[in-house]
Order: structure tokens, then C-alpha cells, then sequence
């Protein structure tokens, strides 16, 4: 918290404080350990094959997410990205799932002209993205924040840190 004579910035959401979540984990564990028992104890070419099919999706999907944790989390922890205050604007929540159309489940809004889109995808996982639908920190309107970002050219603008403006009480 930051004290400005009497208003101080709350903060919400920090990049640096990710955790790996067992459900995006452990699907892919059990495919490695799969694909792995298949290659090594199969007699037959297709389930070797199979199981090489496993190790593939395994190994890409691991390459991916040291990937993504360097891009954002370690970017962040080197202090390289930008930050953009003011109030919320334009915002669109996402919706509240059941929908078949991935894009319902954006949420979007801007400040001073930045535009943010975001929603619960696993691709971005490693900056702020859960829906106000979902308990999300960004609500509405309004919201005096200030937001940490990065510049992707694949993802728009990642947010790695977010703090609102509160009054003391």
C-alpha cells in the first residue's frame, strides 16, 4: 500500500505471485506417463507411436509454459514494462460461460486510450486474466487503477500488476 495523504493504492494482482495449478498440471502428467508406457512396454508400432504422439504434446506443452514464464514473469521481475493510471473505461465484462464461442469470454476495457482484453485461457495464464464474472479485481467503469503491462505482439497487452486507488477509512 501506498499512502497519499489520506488515498492510498491497494494492491490487487502482482505477476511475480504466480502459482502452478494442479489442474493444468497433473492432465499432462498423466498423458507423459501414459505416453511413456506406451513407447517403452508396447510391442505394437501404433502404440509406440502413440505414446511418442503423448511425449510430443508433453514436451511442446512444457517448452510453451518456460516460455510464456520467461516472456512475462521474468520481464516483470527485470521491471521492463510499462504502466498506464487512470479510470476504467469503455468495460465490457465477460460473460458467465456456457457459451460455444471462445471470445464471449473476454473481458475488455481501457485506460487513457489503452486497451486490455483478457480471459480465463490457459495462454494467459502468467498475466491477470479472470473475468469479473469470476471474481476479477476489474469491475466496472470508474475504477481509478493502475496497471503494470506488457507489450506482446501475440497477446495485445499483458497485465502483470494491478493497483486500485482507495480512500482510508
Amino acid at each position: 500500500m501506498i499512502d497519499i495523504g489520506g488515498i492510498y493504492m491497494k494492491l490487487w494482482y502482482e505477476a511475480s505471485n504466480f502459482t502452478i495449478q494442479p489442474h493444468w498440471v497433473i492432465p499432462f502428467a498423466i498423458l507423459g506417463v501414459i505416453g511413456l508406457i506406451l513407447v517403452l512396454a508396447s510391442k505394437k508400432s501404433f502404440f509406440k507411436l502413440l505414446g511418442g504422439v503423448c511425449l510430443v504434446i508433453c514436451a511442446v506443452t512444457a517448452l510453451r509454459f518456460c516460455y510464456g514464464y520467461v516472456r512475462i514473469i521474468h520481464t516483470y521481475k527485470q521491471g521492463n514494462y510499462k504502466t498506464v493510471e487512470g479510470y476504467v473505461e469503455n468495460f465490457v465484462p465477460a460473460s458467465k460461460g456456457g457459451e460455444t464461442n471462445e471470445d464471449t469470454e473476454q473481458e475488455s476495457f481501457d485506460i487513457k486510450g489503452v486497451h486490455f482484453s483478457y480471459g480465463d485461457r490457459f495462454i494467459k495464464k502468467f498475466g491477470y486474466h479472470l473475468p469479473s464474472t469470476q471474481g476479477g479485481y476489474i469491475k466496472k467503469d470508474g475504477q481509478y487503477l493502475r496497471l503494470g503491462y506488457i507489450d506482446t505482439e501475440d497477446q495485445g497487452y499483458v497485465i502483470v500488476k494491478i493497483e486500485e486507488r482507495r480512500a482510508k477509512k
